[in-house]
């Protein structure tokens, strides 16, 4: 009988042992995080009025070589914004430049803020990201 017991003892500690083991293992599985759905930049779009058609540009500057396109007057979407070369126009003065897709078609080019109307020349910093 002692042959048993130190055999059923031995089968409980293997046992045991391997559902610990079991444990052990699923406790260090982690399921890879499921990859976050391909976040469109229309989530971080910001619409925003601008008062007079502007180029646009490749760089946030003012400089003729950095022309891209045009962004007419009326509601545009913005990306976000940085700082550049200081502008003057509309009445303004600024050198903060935003992120957007122009109206010929130029995708991730640049605009002045100073031609935004009011409220978005006094809060566009505060409702973009910075890029």
């Amino acid at each position: 009988m002692p042959t048993r017991t130190i055999r059923s003892g031995l089968l409980a500690v293997l046992a045991t042992a391997g559902l610990l083991a079991g444990a052990s293992e699923a406790a260090a599985y982690q399921p890879e995080p499921a990859a976050p759905a391909a976040a469109g930049q229309a989530a971080s779009l910001v619409y925003l009025n601008t008062v007079v058609d502007q180029w646009s540009h490749w760089t946030p500057d003012w400089h003729n070589e950095s022309h891209a396109g045009t962004l007419y007057a009326g509601q545009s979407y913005f990306f976000c914004y940085t700082y550049g070369l200081t502008y003057s126009g509309n009445g303004h003065t600024s050198s903060v430049w935003l992120r957007t897709d122009d109206d010929l078609g130029n995708r991730n080019v640049y605009v002045s803020d100073v031609n935004l109307d009011p409220y978005g020349f006094r809060y566009d910093v505060n409702l973009l990201p910075h890029c």
